[in-house]
């Protein structure tokens, strides 16, 4: 009988090392706060950070939650940019914000049955989904267009 693969943090800190993805596992500042996964992510618009973290809720529910923020800043263009991101998140799936210090983030929170089954083709597909929203978030706050293929 093949493992059965399910949702825990181990199981996907496992697919993104899989993949060579480098990661630290964090452990929580605080008690109550669950363990999580931090990796540096290179797009051609700028650096961030994606964090990827899974923590038992009640009803025997689990929260996914993967989470992306900008290395660079935007307080300058705060007005602008929460425009942006309240259009975004209208039109688009997840949640973008911008914080105190000007990083803006897009989340991902999804809510499984504790211990469900989860194989790596569906967390591909979900962190690729996010990344990409993401991606495309971050080129339109840089004015960012890639070049054409040749």
């Amino acid at each position: 009988m093949a493992d059965v693969a399910l949702l825990t943090l181990d199981t996907l800190a496992k697919y993104l090392k899989e993949k060579e993805v480098i990661l630290e596992v964090q452990e929580p500042e605080q008690q109550g706060q669950p363990r999580f996964l931090r990796m540096g992510w290179k797009f051609e618009m700028g650096d961030a950070a994606v964090l990827v973290s899974v923590s038992d809720g009640p009803n025997d529910t689990s929260r996914l939650e993967v989470t992306c923020v900008t290395q660079k800043t935007y307080n300058h263009r705060r007005f602008e940019i929460l425009e942006m991101l309240n259009t975004r998140n209208r039109e688009r799936a997840f949640s973008r914000s911008i914080d105190a210090d000007g990083n803006v983030w897009l989340e991902y929170v999804g809510f499984y049955q504790t211990l469900q089954e989860f194989p790596a083709e569906v967390f591909d597909t979900l962190f690729g989904g996010v990344l990409m929203h993401f991606q495309d978030d971050y080129a339109h706050l840089e004015g960012y267009v890639p070049s054409a293929q040749a």
